[in-house]
């Protein structure tokens, strides 16, 4: 707890230290005042592992303090640039979020940079959001010949930029760059990417591996719930999800999840089925979700919801209409409510047969002679009686007046 008190004050210290506004600084923040770059990066991966670890202060402070540290770069002594690890922090900061043009404005004064070309304007134009020229000039880095702290940052950059158009590649250095930085923002990154990745790629053991991975690991990212989310609609696809033995690897994956975790996914898988079609897992999966103990009431709604709208189109439209008429419609959220709605109108349009015209019935009724009949066994003696009746009512009928 003393930790998390002084990272909170060193951090309030990045975001404020520069403005004025604090009359005096905690002594804990001192290293902050620095104005030895590589520090600085140091101060903003603490802030890193910080929102890891579920700190929801430290994932606010983030943005403010890369633009303070922005500014306090300006202003060191432009000799320092002069060193490798320095020049080298100047990347970090630009590969973790931090903007290029304070490095545009310093080389415009005529500072250089004591680090590797490629690396430097590659992460200056990865910061800039310009994916093709960093995809040019990162991929011409070596991450190996990198000191540790900046290897796995350059990997997972690398394996963003190569992911859209060239997986496989992306996923061998989003290996790399876990295998480098494990236990950090980069490694968390780097997971949160690959998973979806490898299940697109295929790799569907490597796929359940990595998931386990990220949740024992990270299961209080900031970042958690949306990778809870992704895996959830990873796992709903036609592409993962074939056979109807497939649950029982569902099943196994998320068996061992904390059950925040297993909440989360299978209400996510339960919902995303039924967008995908896939009405047996959208059904098992709200099951599953309704036998659990510890549930929201909300979450139990939309459970319900879930498995009646995957019993709408089927024989099961009555349990589909049953099951709408016990959650109560004004607690649900308006995109439910949509939902709801549309369960009732298909599970009412399944119950309601159309009902032929009688002339286009009739000619399913086949016309037999009296000798054909006798063939099949028929009482030609019964079905004359039944044909005079039917003279006498169609006699009536011609003489009624309408």
């Amino acid at each position: 707890m003393r930790l998390r008190h002084s990272i909170r004050a060193a951090c309030l210290a990045i975001a404020l230290g520069a403005t004025g506004t604090v009359a005096v600084r905690p002594a804990t923040a001192q290293v902050s005042v620095s104005a030895n770059p590589d520090l600085m990066v140091l101060e903003m991966q603490i802030l890193q592992d910080e929102i890891i670890k579920g700190n929801r202060e430290a994932y606010d402070l983030l943005q403010p303090s890369l633009l303070v540290l922005g500014r306090r770069f300006l202003s060191v002594d432009p000799q320092i640039w002069e060193k490798r690890k320095q020049a080298n922090a100047a990347v970090a900061f630009m590969l973790s979020g931090g903007s290029g043009s304070v490095f545009q404005e310093l080389a415009s004064r005529g500072i250089t940079f004591n680090t590797d070309s490629n690396l430097f304007a590659g992460a200056m134009a990865y910061s800039q959001g310009n994916r093709t020229a960093a995809k040019n000039l990162l991929l011409k880095v070596d991450v190996h010949d990198l000191p540790s702290g900046l290897s796995g940052q350059v990997a997972l950059a690398q394996g963003i930029l190569l992911s859209q158009d060239q997986p496989a590649k992306a996923n061998k250095r989003f290996d790399l760059a876990r295998l480098l930085m494990p236990g950090t923002l980069v490694e968390e990154s780097a997971l949160r990417r690959q998973v979806p990745l490898v299940a697109r790629i295929g790799q569907h053991h490597k796929f359940e591996r990595l998931a386990q991975r990220y949740l024992f690991q990270y299961p209080k990212s900031i970042f958690a719930d949306d990778f809870r989310k992704t895996m959830a609609e990873t796992m709903s696809t036609s592409s993962y999800l074939q056979r109807e033995t497939d649950w029982d690897k569902v099943f196994q994956l998320i068996a061992d999840f904390d059950e925040k975790s297993r909440l989360q996914v299978l209400l996510t898988l339960s919902r995303a089925s039924l967008v995908s079609g896939n009405m047996q897992f959208a059904r098992k999966a709200g099951h599953m979700i309704l036998e659990m103990d510890k549930l929201e009431p909300e979450e139990r709604r939309n459970a319900m919801l879930y498995v009646a709208a995957a019993k709408a189109s089927s024989e099961d439209w009555l349990e589909a209409l049953r099951g709408i008429g016990k959650i109560e419609y004004a607690s649900l959220s308006p995109e439910n409510k949509v939902l709801t709605d549309a369960v009732a109108r298909v599970a009412n349009s399944v119950r309601a047969w159309p009902s032929p015209k009688i002339t286009e019935a009739s000619i399913f009724a086949p016309h037999l002679p009296p000798n054909e009949l006798k063939k099949y066994g028929v009482n030609t003696e019964v079905l004359a009686e039944v044909h005079e009746s039917l003279a006498q009512a169609n006699a009536v009928l011609k003489d009624a007046e309408f």
